[in-house]
């Protein structure tokens, strides 16, 4: 049943785009509609040129919201690709922490609920939730750099007590990861686009939805407010798809799933770093 429905209605925009998309549409075919109105009212003549200057403005808009959507999937992906990179990172530390380091079973569990709690950390940090000091692992203002420098003094003590074998290279690249998934996480959460090409493209938008209705009252008439209201709809959607999408560390549905990417890390590595896991793994 759930499949179903996600295959019948997956194609739709989330609740919030949705309900952002109607209120702006809702504006502008009032305003449409008013244009029209008055067209017929007061019975003003067509405007042969009018197509022609919409035309324009419609390809300097279609360039700027291309270029905006284009910049907000990139954020997108990139983060998604961090993600990716995080997952991996964590679970080639426990498999070569496993293989090499002769430590206590006890030490690999914690390696595991360290890393676990790097995840989590991360997340939390990236969504601006401060946590409970009680349940901080470190009394610090940067909770994943605080899991990072527990988890690099285990592979220290390991390395000093010689249960890696001069192998501490091995894994310390992979420690070094977490922390660089970290601070590429954090530039983008701070550079968000510049607000001088953000007041750009909305003054060109405002400008198209101004003009526009006018052009086509004048041409079409009343056959023109259905093909308004498609076009408008889309550039509207276009434009509130790509500010939802831009900052992809929150909880939205259109955010990336970050608590199903730290599930999947606890639950690797939970299994790689178990007492036992290396003898049955033969």
């Amino acid at each position: 049943m759930a499949a179903g429905s996600k295959l019948l209605f997956g194609w739709l925009p989330t609740l919030n785009v949705a309900q952002r998309l109607g209120r702006w549409l809702a504006v502008a075919m009032t305003y449409a509609v008013a244009v029209e109105l008055i067209v017929y009212f007061f019975n003003l003549p067509k405007w042969t040129a009018g197509q022609e200057v919409a035309a324009g403005l419609w390809v300097v808009l279609g360039m700027l919201v291309v270029f905006r959507n284009n910049a907000a999937n990139d954020r997108w992906w990139e983060a998604r690709r961090l993600w990716g990179q995080l997952i991996n990172d964590s679970r080639n530390l426990a498999l070569k922490a496993k293989a090499h380091a002769a430590a206590p079973a006890a030490e690999h569990s914690e390696l595991a609920e360290l890393l676990v709690e790097f995840a989590n950390a991360l997340r939390l940090h990236l969504r601006g939730i401060a946590r409970d000091p009680e349940d901080a692992p470190c009394p610090m203002l940067h909770p994943p750099g605080a899991v990072a420098a527990r988890i690099h003094a285990l592979l220290d003590r390991w390395n000093r007590s010689g249960a890696l074998h001069h192998t501490i290279r091995a894994l310390d690249d992979h420690a070094r990861g977490l922390m660089d998934v970290c601070g590429a996480c954090e530039r983008i959460r701070s550079s968000p686009l510049p607000s001088s090409y953000r007041a750009l493209l909305r003054s060109a938008l405002a400008l198209y939805v101004l003009f526009a209705p006018w052009s086509v009252a004048l041409e079409t008439r009343w056959w023109g407010v259905p093909i308004l209201f498609v076009g408008l709809g889309f550039l509207f959607g276009i434009e509130v798809t790509a500010e939802e999408i831009e900052e992809p560390f929150g909880d939205g549905k259109d955010d990336l799933p970050l608590e199903s990417f730290c599930t999947t890390i606890e639950t690797f590595v939970q299994r790689a770093l178990a007492p036992g896991q290396a003898d049955d793994s033969r």
